[in-house]
């Protein structure tokens, strides 16, 4: 006669569903802390842009440049993202996080996009500060003032699916 195995299942925990809880409203927090600074700068450079409908995109990273492409603010997604501090950050160009099997493809093609204004959307491979490479979906928005001139580029970026 076979003996039968019980295994026991543990009953769920009031800390299981406490937990769950705490982690939204973390991201909650955040991303409405993102929405106000971007608040502040769509006030101050007098972007016509929604930025709420910005934030409730799916995304991990947002990055703002200039219009020279040079980085003014990069939420916090960006250092659990790339690994670099946000100090580390300003001032540069996004392309420090590119590498050695960084698509010049890709690369041009965003650069086409964005010289004629216009949003563009590709999977790009960047590196991490450890050098470990890392595919993302990004998403940059060029953002114009009143007078519907470019004044900065906000990129959003995420982890890839890869298919």
């Amino acid at each position: 006669m076979k003996k039968k195995t019980i295994r026991a299942i543990a009953p769920l925990q009031s800390w299981d569903i406490f937990s769950e809880g705490l982690a939204q409203n973390s991201i909650k927090a955040r991303k409405k802390a993102e929405r106000e600074q971007l608040a502040i700068f769509k006030k101050k450079h007098k972007w016509t842009i929604d930025v709420a409908s910005i934030t409730d995109q799916d995304y991990t990273t947002i990055v703002v440049t200039d219009h020279t492409q040079h980085i003014q603010w990069v939420n916090a997604g960006f250092s659990d993202m790339t690994g670099y501090p946000k100090s580390y950050a300003i001032g540069k160009h996004p392309r420090f996080l590119q590498g050695a099997k960084t698509s010049p493809q890709v690369r041009e093609e965003i650069k086409i996009h964005l010289s004629k204004g216009a949003v563009v959307e590709r999977q790009l491979l960047n590196y991490k500060k450890d050098g470990t490479p890392y595919l993302c979906d990004i998403k940059i928005i060029p953002l114009h003032n009143s007078k519907s001139e470019i004044t900065h580029f906000m990129a959003l970026e995420k982890p890839a699916r890869v298919a």
